[in-house]
């Protein structure tokens, strides 16, 4: 199946009229992250010419992503490349004690097939319990049955097919992507004590369920929460980076730098934030934080 036709195009302003659409969209989408052009085994690796958006932590926030999308105009600038993560559990209740967040991987899914390479999701820790199966409490609720009964609330009878698409389509994305000068985007990064095991390998085969469990190496690239210097730097000399663009962990400003390799960002709520920068140019962790912006602040036209 190749890149190009138009079968593959998505219209960003039609809304999807049935869970069969939803599932053929899905689809769509895992197919394109599976064979992105740009992907080696997890890892997409970026061209050194253009520039790259990176967002953090969405959790639902669909004004935020819509607002970032809007400002990025991918469409007059191919070779920009956004990365979104963590799209699930929370935002907006459904009034009727669903989470629609689910809303967020949909838009991700008609941006993936729209732009192809240019956008690229990567798997956060929060995707991983859905396609594990697994559990999260937040706020004393269960945020994957919250997170279901919005899917279930919104298509009915189509929740199984549509629910089942969802995870198909997170099982397929990558784990990372990285540039040629130097950044390397997850999710979150290992521990220093999940170091001591860590298996480089998962970057490069199918993971296995030991891989996603925890002490697992997906797990603890995902699920990583403590951070010191010498963790930040063992981890980014055997991957061969300088600076970890991470989210994961919430900050109140929107970005912080808990050691000298990471830059965090939050991008959901009303200080989320972005970094917008170059590619092929080797930048400080300095220079990169004053690149981070506030999404609330932006005009439209600005990144046109």
């Amino acid at each position: 199946m190749t890149q190009g036709g138009n079968d593959w195009d998505i219209n960003l302003d039609e809304l999807p009229a049935t869970g069969g659409d939803i599932t053929d969209r899905m689809d769509r989408a895992g197919v394109l992250s599976k064979r992105d052009p740009l992907r080696k085994g997890n890892v997409v690796y970026l061209p050194p010419a253009g520039d790259v958006i990176i967002l953090g932590d969405l959790h639902g926030d669909l004004e935020n992503l819509k607002s970032v999308v809007e400002w990025a105009a991918l469409q007059s600038h191919p070779d920009r490349y956004l990365v979104l993560q963590e799209l699930i559990h929370g935002g907006p209740d459904d009034g009727q004690g669903g989470d629609t967040s689910f809303r967020l991987i949909e838009e991700a899914a008609t941006l993936k097939c729209r732009f192809r390479s240019q956008v690229q999701v990567i798997l956060s820790n929060h995707d991983l319990t859905e396609v594990t199966g697994s559990s999260i409490l937040k706020n004393g609720k269960s945020t994957g049955k919250v997170f279901r009964k919005g899917i279930e609330n919104a298509y009915g009878a189509s929740f199984q097919h549509v629910y089942q698409a969802y995870l198909r389509f997170l099982g397929s994305i990558p784990y990372a992507v990285r540039t040629g000068h130097g950044l390397f985007i997850s999710h979150s990064t290992p521990s220093g004590e999940a170091l001591k095991g860590f298996d480089y390998s998962v970057f490069e085969r199918p993971a296995t369920l030991a891989d996603c469990q925890p002490g697992g190496s997906v797990y603890e690239l995902v699920w990583g929460r403590y951070h010191d210097q010498a963790s930040a730097d063992r981890f980014a000399a055997a991957i061969g980076a300088q600076i970890l663009v991470t989210g994961h962990q919430s900050s109140m400003p929107g970005v912080k730098a808990p050691t000298s390799r990471h830059v965090m960002l939050t991008s959901d709520g009303p200080l989320g934030t972005f970094l917008h920068t170059a590619l092929g140019i080797q930048m400080q962790q300095a220079v990169l934080m004053r690149q981070v912006r506030k999404i609330r602040t932006l005009r439209p036209r600005d990144g046109a």
